[in-house]
């Protein structure tokens, strides 16, 4: 599910007829018709997308700290790209 976020922003923007462009170098073509139902219901889904994806950030650094403080194990210690 990696690509859900973009993919439904992508979407979104086309069914709402607004031009995606990939770092102003191209534009991307339109993948679905205009549609403003199909636009709400993208919106929210991409809303709904995002959420999830931070509340699954906010648990895995919660849950790095609890190891790190609580745990005092050297999980987040190995993480460190200069750690051996």
């Amino acid at each position: 599910m990696p690509l859900a976020l973009p993919l439904s922003g992508w979407l979104m923007s086309s069914a709402g007829n607004h031009p995606v462009s990939w770092f102003n170098l191209f534009q991307l073509p339109d993948l679905v018709a205009p549609s403003k139902p199909l636009e709400h219901f993208l919106h929210e889904f991409h809303e709904l997308a995002f959420d999830g994806l931070l509340a699954l950030a906010i648990l895995h650094v919660g849950a790095a700290l609890k190891h790190h403080f609580v745990d005092r194990d050297d999980v987040l210690k190995r993480m460190l790209p200069w750690s051996s």
